[in-house]
């Protein structure tokens, strides 16, 4: 399953929007969130034509938001800051 973003900027409305999810789901796509004009679907790319086709009028494209995972390293102390603290003890 991959993700993909659908959008439409003419389906701003409550109406609109329940009646574009309802047409995804008939497809088999689940809808992981919805908002105002934009659908975050997660789909088989092999579904996706099915499921453009049910929503004509709204764009689509696959998901790129990544997280970055930062490396694990440990916490490095400035020289200074220890002198400091070595000062201030006596």
């Amino acid at each position: 399953m991959a993700r993909y973003v659908f959008v439409n900027a003419s389906a701003l409305d409550d109406q609109a929007l329940a009646a574009a999810v309802k047409a995804a789901r008939s497809r088999g796509a689940t809808v992981v969130k919805s908002l105002a004009g934009t659908m975050l679907l997660e789909v088989t790319p092999a579904q996706v034509p099915e499921v453009s086709q049910a929503l004509a009028g709204w764009r689509y494209a696959a998901e790129r938001k990544r997280t970055r995972v930062p490396e694990r390293k440990p916490l490095e102390r400035s020289k200074a800051r220890g002198a400091l603290a070595a000062a201030a003890k006596g």
